[in-house]
C-alpha cells in the first residue's frame, strides 16, 4: 500500500552543501523540521563504530528513525521539511556498493513525500568538515550524484537551491512550500 505524505517536503545533496544550516534557519521562523536521522544515529555512542563496521545495519537504524519520523509527520497535520529521507539511505548504500535492503526500497517505494524536493548542490566555498561530516570534497560530491540519481530512481522532481545566501534560499524555500 503507497502512504502519500501530503505535507512533506525534502532538502537533500551531498554533505556540507547548507542543508542542515538551511533547516535550522528555517525552524527558526516556525517550519517544523525533521532533523537528518544520520547525524542522529552518528549522536549516539556506538554511531561513528556502527557507521564504519556495518554500514547496512547503519541505513537499517536510518531506515528505523526515517519510518517513525514519516509516520509522526503525516498525521500530524502540520507541514514539514525534512533534511533527508529515504532516497537518501538508498544512495548511501549505492556510493558503499551495498545492495539495498527490501524494506529500504519499499519505504521509497511506498512511503512517498508530496515534495517539493530541493537538493542543495556541491558547494566548495562553503564546505566544512566536522566530526560527523567525514567525507572529503571528492566524495562529498560523489555522494551528491548517488543521492540524486536515487531520488530519481524513484521518481522525484528535485528542485535545485541556487549558491546563495542563506537568507536567499531560505526564501526561496518558502516560496515554494505554500
Amino acid at each position: 500500500m503507497i502512504l502519500n505524505a501530503t505535507n512533506i517536503a525534502i532538502v537533500t545533496g551531498g554533505p556540507g552543501s547548507g542543508k542542515t544550516t538551511l533547516c535550522e534557519k528555517l525552524s527558526l521562523e516556525g517550519i517544523a523540521i525533521g532533523s537528518e536521522s544520520g547525524r542522529a544515529i552518528l549522536a549516539r555512542a556506538d554511531g561513528h563504530d556502527l557507521r564504519k563496521r556495518d554500514p547496512l545495519a547503519y541505513s537499517l537504524e536510518i531506515l528505523k528513525l526515517d519510518l517513525e519520523k514519516f509516520k509522526t509527520a503525516n498525521s500530524s497535520g502540520v507541514n514539514w521539511l525534512f533534511d533527508r529521507g529515504f532516497p537518501d539511505n538508498a544512495g548511501f548504500l549505492d556510493l558503499m556498493g551495498l545492495p539495498r535492503p527490501d524494506e529500504l526500497d519499499q519505504a521509497c517505494r511506498n512511503h512517498r513525500y508530496s515534495g517539493p524536493v530541493f537538493v542543495a548542490p556541491p558547494w566548495k566555498e562553503i564546505y566544512r568538515s566536522d566530526l560527523d561530516r567525514i567525507q572529503d570534497w571528492a566524495e562529498a560530491k560523489a555522494t551528491y550524484h548517488a543521492v540524486t540519481a536515487a531520488w530519481r530512481e524513484y521518481g522525484y522532481v528535485l528542485i535545485e537551491l541556487p549558491k546563495a545566501s542563506i537568507e536567499e534560499r531560505m526564501s526561496f524555500v518558502k516560496v515554494r512550500l505554500v
